[in-house]
């Protein structure tokens, strides 16, 4: 068997069906016999195959199988001399191994109930993509070595697929990865407007999903993926508050979740920088969260942790309000202080609560001061660092 009949067999593999011995002695067949004088687009179309089985971000790429793709695509790149991939590379990939399965639909016929008038016809099936999983992880591997400096010579390629990944539940992770990939290029993205119409679509994906296999992942990377594309088009504030908005909705549903409150405690102190002052909007709601956590006794101690550094995030942000809340906010890292006593972490919480609260005395020295005062008269000795 030759080497192209070799990568089109490993192409045609049902990766959710077969073994990771199967699949590995394939690329080694395909490593090995990799030949020179193939033409190059079809040495660039098997670069394609083999960095399929490179993206760890797909679930059929073991350590395994990720070490023996990476060994391929190192010979291959060796022959084809290149290190990043440009738009003439990355558009045949894309036209040979991606946009076949894009472009059209599955569908199927639609039963016609019994004495109904209704004609037969065709309804959406599964998505022909869906059925090779192969092609969604060329395209990542293909996106995340694109020169983003061509971009808008590709985007024809990868606009589509983005937002088609975005749009779909099971492969919505892939899509959110690539939206982070295509605002590379930032300048493109604003003034072409697809940056615009890539939030649009990320918007609806920042909601916790419990169905997920990963959900602290999930919302984790929708999140990010909406910072990168909203700091790439430079969005105004409205944007930023429909993520506060998103934020406190989230937190409603994760607030007994430890890794995915601490995604939502996480993005605190990132609309803090974004916002600056204008975060008062929403400043009780991110108060509360950040208490809720400090007090809480589900909360290990590098949760309390994250919420401490909302907290000086919030005094640098809004000082002017955040003083309105002292009596509260230093009740509860009190609270996480008496949590600490027994807990890994514990020199490091406090030395993070002792951050907070020099924000908290640059707002209000004097109500900080009342409130350690009376702290230290309720319990003796105990809060003298303070």
């Amino acid at each position: 068997m030759g080497y192209l009949a070799c990568v089109e067999k490993l192409w045609d593999v049902d990766v959710h069906a077969a073994s990771e011995r199967d699949v590995c002695e394939l690329i080694e067949q395909c490593t090995a016999q990799v030949d020179a004088t193939v033409d190059r687009s079809q040495l660039v179309s098997s670069l394609a195959v083999a960095g399929a089985f490179s993206d760890v971000s797909m679930d059929y790429v073991t350590p395994r199988v990720q070490v023996l793709a990476d060994k391929w695509i190192t010979d291959l790149c060796s022959i084809l001399n290149l290190n990043n991939l440009g738009s003439c590379e990355f558009n045949l990939i894309c036209t040979d191994r991606v946009h076949p399965y894009f472009s059209e639909p599955s569908t199927k016929s639609q039963y016609k109930l019994m004495h109904s008038d209704a004609q037969p016809g065709l309804l959406m099936g599964e998505p022909k993509w869906k059925k090779r999983s192969q092609c969604v992880g060329a395209f990542m591997w293909a996106l995340s070595r694109l020169d983003a400096s061509v971009m808008s010579e590709s985007v024809a390629f990868v606009l589509p697929v983005t937002l088609a990944l975005v749009d779909d539940y099971e492969y919505r992770m892939q899509g959110l990865r690539a939206s982070c990939l295509f605002v590379r290029n930032a300048e493109f993205a604003r003034r072409s407007g697809t940056g615009s119409v890539l939030l649009s679509s990320i918007r609806t994906c920042l909601v916790y999903r419990s169905d997920a296999p990963q959900p602290h992942k999930l919302l984790h990377t929708a999140f990010t993926a909406f910072v990168a594309v909203a700091d790439a088009i430079q969005v105004d504030v409205q944007e930023w508050w429909a993520l506060c908005d998103a934020l406190v909705v989230n937190y409603g549903y994760v607030s007994d979740k430890i890794k995915e409150l601490r995604v939502v405690c996480e993005q605190i102190s990132i609309v803090c920088e974004r916002l600056g002052v204008c975060v008062a909007r929403y400043l009780r709601a991110f108060i509360g969260i950040v208490t809720h956590v400090l007090e809480s006794g589900i909360c290990v101690a590098e949760l309390q942790h994250v919420a401490a550094e909302q907290v000086t995030a919030l005094a640098k942000a809004c000082p002017q309000r955040v003083s309105v809340y002292v009596p509260s906010v230093v009740a509860a890292l009190a609270r996480a202080w008496d949590s600490a006593d027994n807990s890994s972490g514990a020199d490091k919480l406090r030395d993070e609560i002792h951050r907070a609260l020099a924000s908290l005395r640059e707002t209000d020295a004097d109500a900080v001061s009342r409130a350690v005062r009376s702290l230290q008269t309720a319990r003796p000795g105990h809060f003298d660092t303070w």
